[in-house]
């Protein structure tokens, strides 16, 4: 049947993909179901009709075919004959409204990517009982934290200072979990079922009940945030992630290699006919500001150097005291998390779990960085010390944010307050700067005699057009948001948007 040179007609294909690479997993690849060709009338029926689930297929046979003959159910051929018809029936419809196509190049993979994925769930579901000795709802943090206490407390040899440890571990909801895995494979399992559960609800199931006729249009809230920034919802489209995500499905014959799927959430999504997506960002933008707003001229100056190519690698090259060729990975990566930790105003606790190392190594770091770029150390006191007077913070644009404990007593709300003070100055200002280009450009745009681009979508720093296909050019040349400048002449921008708000 997965040879088939003419496509299946399947009712509810999913279930029937996901039963084949149950029963016969050790004679066929996942490659093999991924590329047969299987048309499923529940998903073009629902297409057609979203507000209708058809839950049965005797439900879709009823609306097709005015008497329905009980004696039909219980003959195979006549049902056959009758799912032949209406997927036919179906497949006129589809096309008569514009919806062929989004049913073949959409749907109908989906319905391969779910039935891999179900499976895959189940799979690690069967795996972590089996490890554990015992059955238990994954998805629940209490359960597991009580699984894998006892595992490790009766069948491991481990010291009370590592129980200990583990144990403050699980009470941060589970969130350390990748830090057990050399104690236990449960764990291991455990993070890839997240994995692939995220993955399946938000990327397949979520997407699917937003869209309507084909299209996809989240709900934007301009009053979502206390940062400025946009949010998004039905779908948080920027959540939807850009690093592709790989699925392993496991071969229990010797000599037999693991299938890997990999997904690409964002490939999901294609412009209308005629047309392209057209992405625009803003290079570093947080760390630009960072830098104007100290004016640590160590910092300023990696932006005022065209020869450097990769930012964070220069800045470990600085902060460490070596050669840019000699920076390694580790290296640029630890300058980069320090870096947001600033910016976001994560705590030691949250950079030690980043980088994988203990909160005296992580805040030992942010020392030595502090020490390095004094003028970042100074802004950040500054900014502090402004908001315990005022009581609020202000981000370039005049946006105000509050913070009652900037002065409490309470040494974590009042550590708190401060990480976002700076935080918002810095984030806050990202977002007044990202609005501007938003508000230049389709005021350029409207007043357009041949540019018809329409803003899709608003990933923070990153703005994400529909342009038609012969006005790439002139719209990608003319409206490059290209950040070469240095930090200080985002204040350039001000006087266009004045001008524009007074006429």
């Amino acid at each position: 049947m997965l040879q088939c040179k003419v496509p299946i007609i399947c009712f509810n294909a999913k279930d029937f993909l996901r039963t084949l690479l149950q029963v016969y997993g050790n004679e066929i690849s996942w490659k093999q179901v991924a590329n047969s060709v299987v048309l499923d009338p529940r998903i073009a029926a629902w297409l057609i009709n979203p507000s209708d689930t058809v839950p049965s297929f005797e439900s879709l046979i009823q609306k097709y075919f005015e008497k329905p003959s009980s004696k039909g159910y219980q003959n195979l051929g006549v049902n056959l004959e009758k799912l032949y018809n209406v997927m036919m029936d179906l497949a006129q419809d589809l096309k008569a409204q514009g919806l062929w196509n989004l049913f073949c190049t959409l749907e109908l993979p989906l319905i391969k990517i779910l039935a891999g994925m179900k499976l895959r769930l189940k799979e690690l579901e069967q795996e972590a009982h089996e490890v554990a000795g015992e059955r238990f709802l994954l998805t629940s943090s209490c359960q597991l934290r009580e699984v894998l206490l006892l595992l490790l407390l009766l069948k491991l040899d481990v010291q009370d200072q590592e129980l200990a440890s583990a144990q403050s571990k699980l009470d941060q909801k589970g969130q350390e979990l990748n830090k057990l895995q050399d104690l236990h494979p449960l764990p291991k399992i455990i993070l890839e079922y997240r994995q692939v559960h995220k993955m399946k609800s938000t990327y397949v199931d979520g997407l699917r009940t937003c869209m309507k006729k084909g299209f996809i249009s989240s709900t934007w809230n301009q009053t979502g945030t206390v940062t400025g920034r946009l949010s998004a919802k039905h779908p948080n489209i920027q959540g939807i992630s850009k690093h592709p995500v790989t699925i392993t499905k496991k071969q229990y014959i010797k000599g037999k290699e693991e299938d890997i799927i990999t997904i690409s959430p964002r490939t999901l999504f294609v412009s209308k006919n005629g047309c392209t997506f057209l992405a625009a960002d803003f290079c570093h933008i947080e760390l630009r500001i960072l830098a104007d707003l100290s004016c640590e001229p160590e910092l300023l100056k990696l932006f005022q150097e065209p020869e450097i190519t990769d930012i964070f690698t220069t800045l470990a090259s600085q902060w460490k005291g070596i050669p840019s060729d000699q920076v390694k990975h580790a290296d640029r990566e630890q300058a980069k998390r320090i870096v947001y930790s600033v910016v976001y105003g994560a705590g030691k606790e949250r950079l030690a779990d980043c980088l994988g190392i203990t909160p005296v190594q992580a805040s030992q770091f942010i020392e030595s960085f502090m020490e390095k770029y004094k003028k970042v150390y100074e802004f950040t006191k500054k900014t502090i010390e402004q908001c315990r007077n005022k009581g609020y913070v202000v981000s370039i644009m005049g946006r105000k944010r509050p913070l009652a404990n900037i002065n409490a007593q309470d040494y974590k709300l009042r550590t708190q307050a401060e990480r976002q003070a700076v935080n918002f100055v810095v984030q806050g200002s990202a977002a007044d700067l990202c609005k501007m280009a938003m508000v230049k450009i389709f005021a350029s745009v409207v007043t357009s005699p041949t540019l018809t681009a329409r803003l899709i979508a608003q990933i923070h720093d990153e703005l994400l057009f529909e342009v038609e296909d012969s006005q790439i050019q002139e719209f990608s040349g003319k409206y490059s948001l290209s950040c070469s400048f240095p930090p200080t002449h985002f204040y350039s921008l001000y006087p266009v948007i004045s001008q524009r708000i007074e006429s």
